[in-house]
């Protein structure tokens, strides 16, 4: 701003000169007239030059930036989503994606383990079972001696009736227990017509025991009488 009055300043001065140089007091007409337009013009030029360099090195305006809009964060939407749960029913063991077509429970017996017998002794021994599987036991299927001491009993007892999935049946067989004192144990199992044992045996335990053994008593010495 300074050094725009600056060179108003210098501008009016040098109009004022002119002004002066034309307005002189006149000469006699005898006295030669100066030509005042090569001053005139070099007046000018020196004047446009001086401008034109201060109005160069006067600092340019700076522009500032106009601002940007700036847009409002848009809400977020949340979108929630139902959970699948999903329920895998679980298999008997045995072969994967498979259930057993024969299988055989153990419900009572009638001679509980352990129970004691005299050598020889002969007694009915009956088992319940229970068909938990998917077959039909069918009046071919069987009871089989599988392992230990038969107590006398045949090796097959036939079942002589269908048993279906879900039905209990009792099967009966008499028995003996052995003559020699010990423990005895014997293991049966179910069977299809074409003996192809189930998985799961069932057994009875018994004990014979030993004899008591007898004490002698002893004798006593008959005492000698004195004779007068």
């Amino acid at each position: 701003m300074a050094n725009s009055k600056k060179s108003f300043g210098l501008i009016g001065m040098t109009v004022c000169l002119l002004w002066l140089v034309a307005c002189g007091s006149p000469t006699p007409s005898s006295t030669p007239t100066v030509d005042l337009n090569p001053l005139r013009t070099e007046v000018a030029a020196t004047v446009l030059a001086q401008v034109t360099q201060e109005v160069a090195m006067a600092p340019s305006a700076t522009l500032l930036p106009t601002p940007t809009a700036t847009e409002s964060p848009s809400a977020t939407l949340t979108e929630v989503v139902n959970a699948t749960v999903t329920v895998t029913a679980t298999q008997p063991a045995g072969t994967p994606g498979t259930v057993s077509l024969n299988l055989a429970e153990w419900v009572s017996q009638s001679v509980a383990d352990g129970t004691l017998f005299e050598p020889g002794e002969a007694f009915t021994m009956t088992w319940q079972l229970r068909n938990v599987g998917t077959s039909t036991w069918t009046p071919d299927y069987m009871l089989r001696y599988y392992s230990g001491n038969r107590f006398g009993a045949p090796d097959e007892i036939l079942l002589g009736q269908d048993v279906f999935p879900g039905q209990t049946v009792e099967i009966a067989l008499q028995m003996n227990a052995p003559s020699a004192p010990g423990d005895y144990r014997s293991d049966w199992v179910m069977a299809t017509e074409s003996r192809s044992n189930f998985k799961e045996p069932v057994f009875l335990k018994i004990t014979v025991p030993a004899p008591p053994t007898l004490t002698p008593t002893p004798t006593r010495t008959p005492t000698p009488t004195r004779t007068p």
